[in-house]
């Protein structure tokens, strides 16, 4: 680390050297970007995150009496009592077998079937198949029994809540019915010869179903009523279509008519509003205002063959060409309408003939198909009858025979399971709060500028002389000069601090020379330079203010000096005739002499380096016991190091969050090149708030102006 460059080194200090107080100020700092972040993010989570298809549950239970009152004093045909716990689970392991599950799916109808399928379906595939029945029963159907009791639930879970209750109730009649058949050893004759009429009569309403189908799918439809409903609306829908047809082709002859009339006439034909809308007139009539307007404000600077006339005269013809192409296209367009709309209304006419002949067929139709469909009743009503009375015999001959019943029915469930809302509801409060917490101290460590006293200690290496609260609401002037006007106790206090640490600070005794500079412009370094000058005159320092910025000399204006003369004149005097002290110098107020930079040489860098010998500096040590120079911004121009070669100290004004450390690293690591003494850093315009939160580096301007005017009245009552 040591041998790393002086950028890569400070941005290693920077990003690795963390405290936990410094993550506290990331956060204080920017917690509203995080927030503002965490809600959106929230939200996204929370709008697009996947939600689960809704399924509904529902529940059957079936209670197994474990006890039964004999009414005739003889042994049971059929007995279906639970004898014990171990009963009890084989029912479980019954209804939890294959065998059951075959004879379950039996019982149900191809239209039950589709509508337990229906909700299963892939949205994006709707002619894929469906799960198998089994699978959808076997997954979603829980049988368990209840502790201490001789009650077997069973819970169904389906996305739709009338399937979910049909497969539930289904279960526990078809259990029921399949212990009876299992326990019951012999079946009479009536109820044979009734399955086996039934049989038969199911063989025959299938063929006659099969017969009405194929009849169906012979005439393309589902229903003769539907085929007809359907023509008809067609019949209607192609009349209405002819009507709209006519009016449009009565609409486009009408505008072609106009057209023609209009170009007849010698109109502009791009006014029609028809016309004047299509995408190609509209950009050729704006282009043609553009170049308009150009040309007007061009005639007014140049003459009539100028290239920039000529360029636009150009633009203009082509731009009229466009615009006649786009309504040409437009007028063709028109009549292209028209001829379409009258071969739509011929086409449509011949269609009405067509769908009249078929709604005479389907009437033809209607007939035969009405044959087969009392065909199929009739058939069907048989097969009920049959199968209705085949029922009521099985009844019969298990009437109070059987000890399993429903205990309670499975209702058809109001509402969905609560799935996946507790996921989601996770996911979007992480987010939240990750977008609160993480967004504000990624967006610190990334931000490398110099924002707190600990950057300037821990960060750059450099000692902090004292930190300066920002002025609000004023002039340059008066930041300037804010130590002399002290109008703010607070700031006064704040410079009296940093003199406290430069006399502690330096090892060199008066007289010497002090150097004040920064990386960039606006740090302010000048208004730095101005009020350290000041606080040494009150501390009865005989103090020069030297203005060596020759790129932009200013510093006079902050003292109301008008005079453009100044030492640079003087220094490019002969050595014998210039004296020892310029004539400009300008006494400010007792012990504080300033002295303008005077006009920009065409050679900053020589006059620099002039100033910078020890026989012009000792005549100024002379006379004054500390010099200030003021100089240009270091990382932008040479001066300010070429002059730190001939000056004992070096002030270094860093403004609060305008450059990174980096920047500011490698400018110091410039000054320590030449041998000039770094008294350390004043961090410049950092707000108060930044000064109390670093508590370690509060010392003098900690506090607001209200502090030290509660201390100054106490002081005066005798209480401090």
């Amino acid at each position: 680390m040591e041998n790393a460059p002086p950028t890569r080194l400070a941005a290693a200090k920077l990003n690795l050297k963390r405290s936990p107080r410094e993550f506290v100020a990331m956060f204080l700092e920017r917690w509203w970007i995080g927030a503002l972040v965490g809600a959106a993010a929230g939200a996204a989570v929370f709008q697009f995150s996947p939600r689960p298809e809704p399924v509904y549950r529902t529940e059957v239970s079936l209670m197994f009496e474990s006890k039964r009152s004999r009414i005739l004093a003889m042994q049971e045909v059929v007995d279906t009592t639970v004898q014990g716990i171990n009963e009890l689970n084989n029912h479980l392991e019954q209804l939890r077998s294959k065998t059951f599950l075959d004879y379950l799916l039996g019982s149900f109808t191809p239209e039950e079937v589709a509508k337990i399928q229906q909700s299963y379906r892939d949205p994006l595939n709707p002619s894929a198949p469906p799960p198998p029945l089994a699978d959808l029963i076997q997954s979603g159907t829980a049988a368990n029994a209840r502790r201490g009791t001789t009650i077997i639930s069973i819970t169904v879970n389906n996305r739709n809540p009338e399937a979910a209750a049909l497969i539930a109730n289904r279960f526990a009649r078809k259990y029921i019915d399949f212990s009876l058949d299992r326990a019951n050893t012999g079946t009479s004759s009536a109820i044979i010869f009734l399955r086996n009429q039934a049989e038969e009569t199911r063989t025959e309403v299938e063929s006659a179903e099969t017969s009405l189908q194929a009849y169906r799918a012979k005439h393309n439809m589902a229903t003769l009523g539907e085929a007809k409903d359907v023509t008809v609306q067609k019949l209607a829908s192609l009349g209405e279509a002819s009507v709209a047809a006519r009016l449009t082709q009565i609409q486009s002859k009408s505008l072609i008519d106009k057209i023609a009339a209009d170009q007849a006439a010698g109109r502009d034909l791009s006014e029609i509003s028809q016309i004047a809308a299509t995408p190609q007139v509209a950009a050729a009539k704006s282009r043609l205002t553009e170049l308009a307007t150009q040309r007007t404000m061009l005639e007014q600077r140049y003459l009539a063959r100028h290239p920039k006339i000529v360029e636009n005269e150009v633009e203009l013809r082509e731009a009229r060409r466009l615009l006649d192409d786009g309504v040409a296209r437009a007028g063709s367009s028109l009549r292209t309408n028209y001829d379409v709309a009258a071969q739509q209304l011929q086409s449509l006419q011949k269609e009405m003939v067509e769908t009249e002949a078929q709604v005479r067929l389907l009437d033809k139709i209607a007939v035969d198909y009405k044959f087969l469909e009392q065909d199929a009743v009739t058939k069907r009503a048989t097969y009920t009858g049959i199968v209705s009375r085949l029922g009521e015999a099985k009844i019969t001959s298990q009437l109070e025979n059987t000890t399993i019943k429903v205990f309670d029915a499975a209702p058809v469930p109001g509402a969905p399971m609560d799935r996946g809302t507790a996921r989601i509801v996770s996911l979007t409060v992480t987010a939240a709060f990750g977008g609160l917490l993480l967004v504000p101290l990624l967006i610190g460590l990334l931000d490398t500028r110099v924002r707190s006293p600990y950057h300037v200690e821990e960060a750059l290496g450099e000692k902090l002389l004292g930190a300066i609260k920002p002025l609000v609401r004023t002039s340059a002037f008066s930041n300037a000069n804010s130590f002399r006007a002290n109008n703010d106790a607070a700031l006064t206090e704040s410079w009296r601090g940093i003199y406290s640490e430069i006399e502690v600070g330096s090892a060199l005794k008066y007289p010497k020379t002090i150097l004040v500079s920064s990386s960039i412009q606006a740090e302010g370094k000048t208004q730095v330079a101005c009020n350290l000058a000041a606080v040494y005159a009150q501390h009865r320092k005989k103090v020069l203010l030297v203005d060596c910025d020759l790129r932009r000399p200013g510093l006079h204006r902050q003292f109301n000096l008008k005079s453009p003369h100044g030492w640079t004149e003087w220094i490019q005097r002969p050595a014998d005739s210039r004296g020892a002290v310029p004539d400009t110098v300008t006494t400010v107020e007792p012990y504080f002499d300033f002295l303008p930079a005077g006009p920009t040489p065409a050679n900053p860098t020589q006059v620099l380096d002039l100033l910078g010998r020890r026989e012009v500096l000792q005549l100024w040590l002379d006379r004054y016991d500390v010099v200030i120079f003021d100089t240009p911004p270091a990382s932008t121009f040479p001066d300010a190091v070429l002059l730190a070669r001939s000056c004992n100290e070096l002030f270094f004004v860093i403004g609060y969050k305008i450059i990174s450390a980096q920047t500011a690293y490698r400018t110091l690591s410039r000054f320590g090149e030449t041998g000039i003494a770094k008294l350390g850093v004043i961090l410049n315009r950092l707000p108060l708030s930044k000064i109390i939160n670093y508590g370690d580096y509060s010392g003098y301007g900690g506090q607001d102006t209200r502090f030290y005017k509660s201390y100054a009245e106490e002081g005066d009552g005798g209480s401090k």
